[in-house]
């Protein structure tokens, strides 16, 4: 596995760095055309983490490297255990990030509180927001991936990514069939709303998703090891 990463980490030195600017430069205009700050660390997340990600398998397919990596000595499941780290790595690189980028704009709306550009930034903010801004960043950017790898690893990119939009052409109508059906939602949503908005339950709340997402990258990468174990290229 660490091999592979290293050889991903490699490869997406220079893009990174590209897709590092690209997202400052999207997250500090959303940022200022919305009127709130809340946006910089999930888009910088999502941005390192699927750009730079996205871009190294369809590497992979176009140089055909995936064939190449049979020859060398990496089991099967090495490169995907590889390719799942190298994921999370660029998740957390990005959410890193979104916090600097975040820190800052706070330092320049204290700096220059007259300036019209940073009011209201930071309303209502408080270390509660911030903290499940940081769950919500890992668990957005951690969501579509670990569906999409294992198409991946089972049928390729060029293949994965036209099943991709039919999983989500049938998913989205049931989803909102189950929404428009909810109706009010029940007491103990609600209670579990007013305890999630406490220091205790924020911080469990957090904790209860980050561990939730970590389990369920677990079992997706052992998904993408067993089909990618059954492809023939």
């Amino acid at each position: 596995m660490k091999t592979m990463l290293m050889f991903d980490l490699l490869t997406a030195k220079k893009l990174a760095r590209s897709q590092l600017l690209l997202g400052v430069v999207v997250a500090l205009v959303l940022t200022v055309s919305t009127g709130s700050a809340l946006c910089i660390m999930p888009l910088m997340a999502l941005m390192l983490a699927y750009s730079v990600g996205f871009t190294l398998v369809a590497f992979d397919e176009r140089n055909d490297w995936e064939r190449f990596r049979l020859t060398l000595p990496l089991s099967r499941a090495n490169v995907v255990q590889g390719r799942y780290a190298t994921f999370v790595v660029m998740t957390l690189v990005g959410l890193v990030l979104g916090m600097a980028v975040t820190a800052i704009v706070y330092g320049l709306s204290l700096a220059l509180p007259q300036t019209e550009l940073f009011a209201g930034l930071f309303e209502g903010m408080d270390w509660q927001i911030a903290l499940g801004m940081v769950a919500a960043s890992i668990a957005f950017s951690l969501a579509l991936w670990l569906v999409a790898l294992p198409l991946v690893a089972r049928f390729g990119m060029t293949k994965a990514v036209r099943y991709l939009p039919l999983a989500f052409i049938i998913l989205l109508p049931i989803g909102t069939v189950l929404v428009q059906k909810a109706g009010p939602p029940p007491a103990f949503v609600l209670d579990l709303a007013t305890w999630a908005s406490t220091p205790a339950g924020t911080i469990t709340l957090v904790a209860a998703v980050i561990a939730l997402m970590a389990v369920l990258t677990v079992l997706s990468c052992m998904l993408s090891v067993k089909l990618y174990e059954k492809r023939e290229f």
